[in-house]
């Protein structure tokens, strides 16, 4: 487990988590395909929001997820799940300035067809 420091674009949202990357996925739905973010399960507990929460923007057109931006620059930061009793967030990896997104081998979630 290794704790990554993450921001959106303008540096407005910081945010830290903690996890192994073992398991970085992409989605195929038709919001994600859009912002083309990579994203890791992150447990609830395991990110902190450092400053400007204040900032973060609420977007989701399902009951389970929020997904939350930066109201100034619009990067997505992260997604917020509740599905079946468990929250979790889905933490956008693209945000970590410690992490190489390209060296990484996502797996492929069916959104399109699952949610």
């Amino acid at each position: 487990m290794q704790t990554h420091q993450a921001s959106c674009h303008c540096g407005g949202v910081e945010f830290e988590f903690t996890t192994d990357l073992s398991a970085p996925m992409e989605c195929n739905c038709s919001f994600c395909v859009r912002r083309g973010a990579i994203f890791h399960r992150v447990e609830d507990n395991d990110v902190v929001v450092k400053r400007g929460e204040d900032l973060l923007t609420r977007y989701g057109n399902r009951e389970f997820s929020d997904h939350f931006f930066c109201s100034r620059c619009g990067i997505q930061c992260f997604t917020r799940i509740n599905f079946s009793g468990t929250t979790f967030h889905n933490v956008n990896l693209r945000c970590a300035q410690d992490i190489d997104v390209a060296s990484l081998s996502p797996q492929m979630f069916d959104g399109a067809n699952e949610l």
